[in-house]
């Protein structure tokens, strides 16, 4: 079975969605970098700066070159990122260009935890970060959520209503969304968050 949804990012819509389905509700975030000077560290000297992520790439150089430019150590040029705020946890110790940064924290700060799980999927192969948006189908409070947003978008709903017409029988009348969901898992990527989140991406 290989049901094909919108493509789009669900929104809250509990008049209709007995399942409530969701995009993240989440305190703004403010991403951040403390990156140091290589020449320092090698030397015993501890000199960095912490830089907010999320700005632009230019911006980002610019904090890292006024820190080499202020290092202990004449002529610094190399730099590593030692510590983050508000990167959930994802490892940016790897990263050495400032435009990785502000393409993470950007993504973090739009998308959130979605955004999360998409590095660790990809291994945290940020060449492949541009291709949230095309494969990011949508986050949802549950697997079931998720599976009666697909058949929604399928027109399941209103095929049971046409099919079973009896007004006292069809209230009791529902789909199998755990059933659903375990069997369109094999045409999508669902990456579960343990408050029980999915979010899901196209194969």
């Amino acid at each position: 079975m290989e049901p094909q949804p919108e493509h789009t990012e669900p929104v809250d819509d509990a008049d209709t969605d007995p399942w409530h389905r969701t995009a993240e509700r989440q305190q703004a975030r403010q991403p951040r970098v403390y990156v140091t000077d290589l020449a320092s560290t090698e030397r015993g000297i501890d000199h960095g700066l912490w830089v907010d992520a999320n700005q632009s790439a230019d911006d980002i150089a610019a904090d890292i070159d006024a820190m080499l430019a202020s290092s202990p150590v004449p002529g610094a040029k190399l730099w590593v990122v030692r510590a983050t705020e508000d990167f959930d946890d994802i490892d940016l110790s790897t990263v050495s260009t400032s435009a990785a940064i502000a393409e993470l924290a950007q993504g973090l700060v739009r998308h959130g935890r979605a955004f999360t799980a998409w590095v660790r999927h990809i291994d945290h192969d940020y060449t492949r970060l541009a291709d949230f948006p095309s494969e990011y189908v949508g986050s949802y409070q549950s697997p079931e959520a998720w599976a009666w947003s697909l058949a929604e978008s399928l027109g399941w709903h209103q095929e049971l209503d046409r099919r079973i017409t009896d007004t006292l029988i069809r209230p009791y009348v529902t789909l199998d969304y755990a059933a659903i969901a375990q069997d369109a898992s094999a045409s999508w990527h669902v990456l579960r968050d343990p408050d029980g989140t999915v979010h899901v991406f196209t194969r």
